[in-house]
């Protein structure tokens, strides 16, 4: 189908709000644990779709794709055997979760 154009929906079943404001979805094909965003029309039509959510502090990997690629080399490096030792960072611990 052409990009743009609407995708038909297929009616799966029909559901119910509970008191809480909840509605089961496990019959339609969603699986504890997954996130959706919820978009809803002025006819009160909700759409639901399928988001994963990052830590705000990798969101700039996502922002800045030289970024992404400088890590994807670095692991490919890595893989390779690539690497140099710097010695030992202990002395420049300042973290105590160890006590």
């Amino acid at each position: 189908m052409p990009e743009g154009l609407p995708v038909p929906f297929e009616v799966i079943t029909e559901t119910e709000v509970d008191g809480r404001g909840r509605v089961s979805l496990g019959r339609a094909g969603a699986e504890p644990g997954g996130r959706y965003r919820v978009a809803r029309n002025i006819d009160g039509v909700l759409l639901l779709t399928p988001v994963v959510s990052i830590p705000e502090r990798e969101l700039i990997v996502w922002e800045k794709p030289a970024l992404a690629e400088r890590i994807r080399i670095g692991i490919a490096e890595t893989q390779a055997g690539r690497t140099v030792d710097l010695g030992d960072f202990t002395g420049y611990a300042t973290d105590t979760d160890d006590e």
